[in-house]
């Protein structure tokens, strides 16, 4: 009962430290500001998928065949047949019947799912059918995958796929989709606020645009990780390995090419992190400016910093031009001391340029 959780709150919590700067993201650039109720109900949500996962699916068998023989994982097709489970475990005393282990399945069954239905309507903002059929959909969909082995995945089933799991899930989903309307349930539910495409300019602060650098390095390395790893896996599939060249300065250098210099060539002037924080380049008149000096800008800003991080080892193992990186690494530290004395909020960047930062709304 508790390996399954143990898995769930570790997958939740490596794959949030992975993937969360992206889901905050996503949740900046549709409301234009963060939420706490926002983030912490994503992130209930995240562990709650990996739990329903766990107790589902794992754990898994060691070979495609391990289970393939007579009398193992057959489904059971006969709806309501736990009462009659029910009827055997009551004729040998109330005791018996309370402790047993039809009793507990379904009732674990009713609870595993009650969760989905409170989700369903309060970060969903669904309601109480909505839920019923979120649940019931989920619930078929882990019984067909238990059926068919994974999908193929393993020859033979290697758990029972019971009409009766369907039947109690999809209770389970109803009840929370009722029990959800609790106020005790409320902080669920993120504020209500339009769409960030048509609210309001907001003021660009420091802590704004915190966020839009940490996205634009979080896809950065992002795309150099995946790229990295698909050529590893291409490796093993029998292709050519990849040169130094290719991994340590080419790939690096086109990830962040496209996360800041394409994006802010492009109309909107902005790299893909700035975006999401809904800001933009503009002249100190706040109008757009050419992409030439919008470029300018993201070479001297971040988009430079990053380039010279990303390609570092590449610039130490040419000892020619070693002192490169004392350099970034020098104007990095100048430009930081720069934005936290400077009243504006320019940075040395924006000094040079004669740029600032302004919201994408601004006209």
């Amino acid at each position: 009962m508790f390996w399954p959780a143990t898995i769930a709150m570790l997958g939740g919590a490596l794959f949030l430290g992975a993937a969360g700067i992206f889901l905050l993201a996503i949740q900046y650039h549709r409301h234009g500001r963060l939420s706490w109720r926002r983030t912490l109900t994503t992130g209930a949500a995240v562990i709650y998928g990996f739990g329903l996962f766990s107790y589902t699916m794992l754990p898994l068998p060691e070979t495609r065949t391990a289970f393939c023989r007579p009398g193992v994982a057959i489904p059971q097709l006969n709806p309501l047949n736990f009462l009659n489970d029910f009827a055997l475990s009551y004729e040998l005393g109330m005791r018996h019947f309370l402790t047993s282990f039809t009793l507990w399945q379904v009732l674990f069954n009713v609870i595993l799912f009650m969760p989905l239905g409170i989700l369903a309507v309060r970060w969903l903002r669904g309601n109480i059918l909505l839920g019923t059929l979120i649940g019931l959909t989920a619930s078929l969909a882990i019984e067909l995958t238990q059926y068919t082995g994974i999908w193929g995945l393993y020859t033979c089933a290697y758990r029972v796929a019971d009409v009766d799991d369907l039947l109690t899930n999809t209770l389970g989903a109803l009840i929370g989709s009722i029990v959800a309307y609790l106020p005790m349930f409320s902080w669920l539910t993120g504020p209500r606020e339009p769409s960030a495409a048509i609210a309001a300019p907001r003021a660009v602060t420091r802590m704004r645009r915190f966020m839009a650098n940490a996205f634009d390095i979080a896809f950065v390395l992002a795309l150099v990780m995946l790229t990295t790893f698909a050529l590893e896996i291409a490796e093993k599939l029998g292709a050519p390995q990849a040169s130094y060249n290719l991994t340590e300065r080419w790939i690096p250098s086109i990830s962040v090419a496209l996360v800041f210099l394409l994006p802010t060539l492009a109309p909107g002037r902005a790299s893909l992190g700035q975006r999401c924080a809904w800001i933009r380049i503009a002249g100190n008149n706040a109008r757009e400016v050419s992409a030439w000096k919008a470029l300018l800008r993201s070479i001297l800003g971040l988009g430079g910093i990053s380039f010279a991080f990303q390609i570092a080892d590449s610039i130490w193992a040419v000892s020619p031009w070693a002192w490169l990186s004392l350099l970034v690494l020098g104007y990095l530290v100048l430009s930081s001391i720069f934005l936290l004395m400077d009243r504006s909020g320019q940075g040395l960047a924006g000094r040079i340029t004669g740029t600032k930062f302004v919201d994408r709304r601004m006209r």
